[in-house]
């Protein structure tokens, strides 16, 4: 092993042990999930998870009861999950987040592969109420994309968790 591989390893090692501090596994715990190669992946080969934020945007918007204009942010989220609350409104809708999580998961699909996250198919997603003229109250519709932070803006691995501590 050449020197710079010792230093990936090394690395890699730091990162394993820093997870299973951060979530409490135990030794057998660490161990299921690093049989994971899923899992591997994500740790070793993975970074955007780490190094870009995922934004839900209104694009457009007619009666939103909410209410949510275009240009608002109604999500804004660590790559891993992780909601930034204060960079998002007082108020959001909670049925426009859930329209919005299948697209956040193809995104998540998209950071595993290490492909650009905007190229993915769909990128758009509409709020479930169908307006007034359907029997609703009001819609939206939202784009869904990923930002790449500034490293020094960067969330290490478990600075959610930390917070909480």
């Amino acid at each position: 092993m050449d020197k710079e591989q010792k230093e990936q390893k090394e690395k890699m090692d730091r990162r394993w042990g820093k997870l299973q501090e951060i979530q409490g596994y135990t030794d057998e715990e660490m161990g299921i999930f690093r049989s994971n190669p899923e899992y591997v992946k994500i740790m070793e080969y993975a970074p955007k998870f780490l190094t870009h934020r995922i934004i839900v945007e209104v694009i457009e918007s007619h009666n939103c009861i909410a209410g949510h204009e275009v240009g608002d942010r109604v999500a804004i989220m660590t790559g891993n999950g992780h909601l930034i609350t204060e960079e998002m409104p007082k108020y959001v809708c909670a049925f426009a987040l859930f329209a919005a999580m299948p697209r956040v998961y193809a995104m998540w699909e998209r950071f595993h592969e290490d492909l650009d996250p905007n190229r993915m198919l769909y990128k758009i997603s509409r709020c479930p109420d169908v307006g007034c003229k359907r029997g609703g109250w009001g819609e939206i519709v939202m784009k869904i994309y990923a930002e790449e932070v500034p490293k020094e803006q960067q969330v290490t691995l478990g600075a959610a968790r930390e917070q909480h501590r």
